[in-house]
């Protein structure tokens, strides 16, 4: 979130998603901006064991929206709130495929 006060190093404005406050002293793997996270209540799995149902348990999962200061490239994660796994980093393109694909396997190929 760019403010009067940002730090030296961004030279940028903040996206208009951007809900991150930025500080002078980040460390520069943590100069990124991100959205307000959603979340969804779910159950979910590493899915590396068999059946694959085994792993599964309730758990929250995050999504956010994300970009590196100085970086064109958009991602989202999807990950647990609660658990190291599942995790997942998407470009923002891929996330669109994934989200037609995720539609058509629930039958709803035309949305």
């Amino acid at each position: 979130m760019t403010t009067d006060d940002s730090p030296t190093w961004l030279t940028e404005p903040c996206p208009s998603w951007c809900a991150r406050q930025h500080h002078e002293g980040d460390h520069p793997e943590d100069r990124f901006h991100q959205s307000t996270p959603s979340t969804i209540d779910a159950i979910a799995g590493t899915g590396d064991a068999v059946p694959l149902t085994s792993t599964l348990h309730a758990c929250e999962i995050v999504v956010r929206r994300g970009r590196h200061v100085g970086d064109a490239r958009e991602w989202l994660s999807i990950e647990s709130a609660e658990h190291p796994q599942p995790r997942m980093a998407l470009t923002a393109e891929s996330a669109q495929s994934l989200t037609r694909a995720l539609l058509i396997q629930l039958g709803h190929p035309q949305i």
